[in-house]
């Protein structure tokens, strides 16, 4: 049975690129990012697919952990 988990991420076009693209390398096969945006709103939405529910928590839990550093780094580099 398949699982699948959705991160969905809106705010500054800039910092979600960055961001994302920080996670991209780490395993893109396990997942895909769409981006969207409506008036003056930016969403990335991460879709995780997996054989088991423990491994697309795991690949989330990797991305989300990747994603929080690199927004901490950023706002470090932006000070």
């Amino acid at each position: 049975m398949e699982s699948v988990i959705k991160i969905s991420w809106r705010g500054d076009q800039s910092e979600i690129m960055r961001a994302i693209e920080s996670v991209k390398p780490d395993d893109s096969d396990s997942f895909t990012i769409e981006y969207a945006k409506a008036e003056s709103v930016f969403f990335a939405t991460i879709t995780i697919k997996s054989n088991s529910l423990s491994s697309a928590k795991a690949t989330a839990d990797d991305i989300l952990a990747c994603l929080g550093a690199a927004s901490v780094a950023a706002d470090l580099l932006d000070d």
